[in-house]
């Protein structure tokens, strides 16, 4: 049978249960966020010179509000162009008037997206299960 709570009672539950979701949902981000790079890495194509510039600058990074954001390309990928420089990671992604599309991050995303939603959810989950019961 379901315990019915008093005010007070729920407030100091709350008080438990928020740093405990916050520690356990950021941890599963990061798992989440490192999966998605390696599996980015794993399905970008080779470089046309045969190196590892576009895998290389597959990673994550914390973000300021203590997320992670995944990202790929950036000044190890900056190529010259005839109209100036561009973004090979990004040419790759979507595409150019020269080049086609071979698309390799958000495909990944997609693959992976609900395991991430089910890994997050399953971790707050147990965080509010453990404060509650002690």
């Amino acid at each position: 049978m379901a315990k019915n709570w008093s005010t007070d009672e729920l407030r100091r539950a709350l008080r438990k249960v928020a740093p405990a979701v916050a520690k356990r949902g950021d941890e599963a981000l990061k798992i989440n966020a490192q999966e998605w790079v390696d599996a980015a890495k794993s399905a970008a194509p080779s470089d046309p010179d045969g190196g590892s510039f576009l895998r290389q600058s597959i990673r994550n990074e914390e973000s300021d509000t203590g997320g992670q954001i995944v990202r790929a390309g950036g000044p190890t990928t900056t190529r010259d162009g005839a109209n100036g420089p561009y973004d090979y990671a990004r040419a790759q992604e979507f595409g150019r008037s020269d080049m086609q599309a071979n698309p390799y991050f958000w495909p990944t995303y997609r693959l992976l997206k609900k395991r991430f939603i089910s890994r997050r959810r399953r971790a707050v989950n147990q965080a509010i299960k453990e404060s509650i019961n002690g």
